[in-house]
Order: C-alpha cells, then sequence, then structure tokens
C-alpha cells in the first residue's frame, strides 16, 4: 500500500495550536521538535483522517474498534522547518492473526509534517479474547527531535487500539431501488453495495454479490476497484439497443449471502425501461408540479385515513417538498431544465417531462405520500427511513386531445421505512404502485386524484389501497367525504 500524505503548512500549525489548547501546554521553539501520535475521533467516535483537524477534540491514547474498516492513524511532526528525517515504530499484537500494517516506517520533510500508518485487518477476531494491538514511537533518525510530547500525563508516544464485538452487514445502497435505464448499448449504471461497519476481504473474495434473478437483455457486470473500506460497486453496461418500445425491458438483482454477515437494508435491485409511450415533451407536464427557483416548494394534498384515531374517516391535509427529475440528455422525455448560464453543454441539466420526486432540500426527509402520519414510532432520519423521500414518484400521461388532463400513475418501487435504535432498529420494505388521474381544474391549478397501493405482509396483511387528492396550490377545499372505510397509525 502506497502511503502519499502531504498536507499545507497552515493545517498542520492549526493541528497542533489546537493541541496545545487540548493539552493546556503552550509549545513554542524552546519545547524542541517532537513527534507524536495525533489520533482524533468525530462524533460518532471514528478516526478523523488527515488533512482534517477537529479543533477542539483531543488526541486519543486509546481506541476501541468494533468495525472492519482500514484504521488511518496520523503520526505528526512538530511545526518547524527540518529536513528529511524517519521514525520507526514497533507493533505489540494481542490475540490477533494477519494485520497489516504500513508503511514500514514514517518519514516527514519540508512542509509534510503528517504521515499516516494503515492498519488493515484481514481476518475476523475473537472479542472474547479481549484482542489489542499496541503500537509505539520508538527511534527518530534525528537526534534533536524528541518522541511525544513535552507533556507527562499525555505524551502521545503510544497508542493502543483494543478490538470489541464485531458484527458485519451489508446492503444494496444504491437509490431508487428501480434504475431507470436509456436502452443504448454501452451505456453503464452503477450499482453500490454498502457494508456499515466494512468489510473482510478474506471473506467477500470471489463472491459475486449481485445475483442476477431476471433479464431480458444483454450486459456485461463488472466489478470496479475497491477504492472504500465500506463500499463495493459493479458497473453494468448495456450489450444492445433496446428497439422494441412496446416491450419492458427488466434486469434485476439480489445479493448473494455472505457467512456472518446479515442484510440489514435493501436487498434487491432492478434496471429497466418502461415501454415507450409517445409524448410530447413540449408539454412538460411535470413542470406544473415543481419550481426550481423555489428550494422550499411544495406539493399539497389529502389523504383518506382516521388519524386521531376516534372511529371517524376524514381528509388528513399534508405537503412534500417536490422536485423535478432529473435524466440523461439521451432520454426520451428529457427536456432541458437548466443550462447552467453557459453556452457548454456537457454541464447542462435535464428533466423528465413527465416524472416529479419528493425530496427536502437539505439531506433530512420530506412527507411523500403523508407517509409519516401512517406510523406511529417512525424515524425521519434519511439513514433510517430513506423511503420518505420518493423519487421519482409520480408519471403523467396527457390525454391526446385534451393534454391538460389524462392519467397518472405512482413510479412501482421498494421503499424502506424504519425506527430509530431507541425504538428497536425496525426496517420494513413497501412495495408502492397506484394510479389516477390528474386534470387543471381552474388556470394554472393542477389536481391530481389517486389510488396508492403500499403492500407488506407483515404491516397491512397484503396490499392497502388509500385514496389520495395532490394540488399544486396550498389554496384548495377538501374533497367531498367518502363512504370508504379508511385506517389508523400504526407501529412499524
Amino acid at each position: 500500500m502506497k502511503v502519499t500524505n502531504k498536507i499545507l503548512l497552515i493545517l498542520v500549525m492549526a493541528a497542533f495550536t489546537c493541541c496545545d489548547t487540548d493539552d493546556n501546554t503552550g509549545y513554542s521553539n524552546d519545547n524542541g521538535q517532537f513527534v507524536r501520535f495525533f489520533l482524533q475521533l468525530d462524533r460518532n467516535n471514528q478516526p478523523i483522517e488527515a488533512p482534517a483537524i477537529a479543533p477542539t477534540t483531543q488526541a486519543i491514547s486509546e481506541f476501541n474498534k468494533n468495525d472492519a474498516t482500514t484504521i488511518k492513524i496520523p503520526v505528526a511532526l512538530t511545526s518547524q522547518p527540518v529536513e528529511e528525517i524517519t521514525v520507526d515504530y514497533s507493533v505489540q499484537l494481542n490475540n490477533l492473526n494477519n494485520i497489516e500494517i504500513t508503511p514500514s516506517t514514517l518519514s516527514f520533510s519540508g512542509t509534510q509534517l503528517v504521515d499516516t500508518l494503515f492498519v488493515e485487518v484481514n481476518e475476523r477476531w475473537d472479542a472474547s479474547t479481549n484482542p489489542s494491538l499496541f503500537i509505539e514511537l520508538t527511534e527518530v533518525s534525528d537526534e534533536n527531535i524528541k518522541i511525544g510530547m513535552p507533556n507527562d500525563v499525555a505524551p502521545l508516544d503510544q497508542l493502543t487500539i483494543n478490538f470489541n464485538h464485531l458484527e458485519l452487514n451489508y446492503s444494496i445502497i444504491t437509490s431508487p431501488n428501480t434504475v431507470p435505464v436509456s436502452g443504448i448499448n454501452g451505456d453503464f449504471y452503477d450499482i453500490t453495495v454498502g457494508f456499515q461497519n466494512g468489510f473482510l476481504s478474506s471473506e467477500i473474495d470471489g463472491i459475486d454479490l449481485l445475483q442476477e434473478t431476471q433479464s431480458n437483455f444483454n450486459y456485461t457486470i463488472t466489478q470496479l476497484p475497491i477504492t472504500n473500506s465500506r463500499e463495493i460497486t459493479y458497473r453494468v453496461t448495456l450489450d444492445q439497443d433496446f428497439t422494441d418500445d412496446d416491450l419492458l425491458y427488466k434486469t434485476s438483482f439480489a445479493l448473494a449471502g455472505i457467512p456472518n454477515y446479515s442484510i440489514n437494508g435493501f436487498s434487491t435491485i432492478s434496471l429497466s425501461r418502461l415501454p415507450i409511450t409517445p409524448r410530447d415533451i413540449n408539454l412538460n407536464t411535470a413542470s406544473n408540479f415543481y419550481n426550481t427557483a423555489d428550494a422550499f416548494y411544495r406539493t399539497y394534498g389529502v389523504n383518506w385515513m382516521d388519524f386521531n384515531e376516534d372511529g371517524i374517516c376524514e381528509w388528513r391535509d399534508f405537503n412534500a417538498f417536490t422536485v423535478p427529475v432529473e435524466v440523461p440528455a439521451t432520454d426520451p422525455n428529457a427536456i432541458l431544465g437548466d443550462d447552467m448560464g453557459t453556452t457548454d453543454t456537457s454541464d447542462d441539466l435535464y428533466y423528465h417531462a413527465f416524472r416529479i420526486g419528493f425530496e427536502p432540500p437539505n439531506s433530512n426527509t420530506t412527507n411523500s405520500f403523508n407517509l409519516r402520519r401512517w406510523f406511529t414510532n417512525e424515524s425521519t432520519s434519511a439513514s433510517n427511513s430513506p423511503g420518505f423521500n420518493v423519487s421519482p414518484a409520480l408519471e403523467f400521461f396527457p390525454d391526446e386531445i385534451t393534454p391538460s388532463s389524462g392519467i397518472v400513475q405512482v413510479v412501482e418501487q421498494t421503499i424502506l421505512i424504519g425506527t430509530s435504535a431507541s425504538n428497536g432498529s425496525i426496517s420494513e420494505f413497501i412495495d408502492i404502485s397506484g394510479n389516477g388521474t390528474f386534470s387543471e381544474i381552474s388556470p394554472g391549478v393542477y389536481e391530481i386524484i389517486l389510488d396508492f397501493n403500499a403492500t407488506n405482509n407483515r404491516l397491512f396483511g397484503g396490499t392497502r389501497t388509500v385514496r389520495y387528492h395532490f394540488y399544486n396550490t396550498s389554496n384548495f377545499l377538501d374533497p367531498p367525504l367518502l363512504n370508504d372505510a379508511c385506517f389508523t397509525p400504526q407501529a412499524l
């Protein structure tokens, strides 16, 4: 493993400024030069990698490891200019096997005042034996440079890593789990399998993680070089043009099983191109439901339910941030959304003329289809409930005679809704679909009437169908009351 870590002198100076504060000791040239470990942890107790600096965080001399990712340990030299020097270290393994530590010698020169030790674990450990790794800085090529800070309390010349209980899991993290494809020979699509706590190469090598479950088109799948100890990415390349506009082209994959790993998210994914319905993209029906100039633009609506759990069914209001769906310029339904103010076409953004999505302007979630009110213990965090963001969500099929009205469909997909760790870390996969109509009910005001289907055997005993009305304005009257039964919120 080649190590070439170079950072700007100003960053290193900032690092040691913050360390002086942390250790309540002001170091000057009178203290001499010294080298020491500079391992800091972020708020998730994960090592911070150079050149990143946490100004208010102390460097540590002991670290508890409970994942299989590569540990990157910064070793830092004081900020005085130096000639090229080397630093040696010793290693002691306790109840650990197959550990690789590189480089064999640390080196510093000029403004390169931080080098990094890479600790790669290649074999599963037994936490019951209290495994640990002890590293100590032992020798510097320049006798004027001291080992450790001039501080008897925390010299940071030694580092202990304790290896705790290891739980490894994985899932398909490419979203959504239904990927639209162009149907053009040579186009490619990446599918990423994520490992939240990393993976051990010896346990993954030779396993094709994506197993085909169905396919009616030719493709090639290759694993890309691994550059992240938490992800493995596969590239699917189309090996043919899709020539039949009336045919649904679809290839589906499922995750292969890995001994001693558990699946904790999406386990399936499909690449598909729907039958092509001739539509005039200049209608740009989707644009009636978003405004790219307003990041907080919403679609408003109601759905039929007993939210108050008082035995009375009624229309329940909701809104959701609504956005265009980006597509490549080659998509048959692509329309130019933004030329980025330049004549360079390579950075142009294209939107689907007939699809909209529900996504927030930040990293949180929005209330797609009012799903947040379907449950009583849901987490609204995107990490626990990515299914609260649905994009693409709806697709419009304008009437040929009266294009301001037509059919609308839910883009079929599987979504994930879950709870927080404090509520049991429950995860449920829900298949969504649906269809209805849209129409312009007054100039510029559109209404969608939709039957939304949600399928999950444990939660709903099969498929639950709910009536929705959507509007591109907040100023609307509730539809007439229905005589239909409704549902109440429930726990996941």
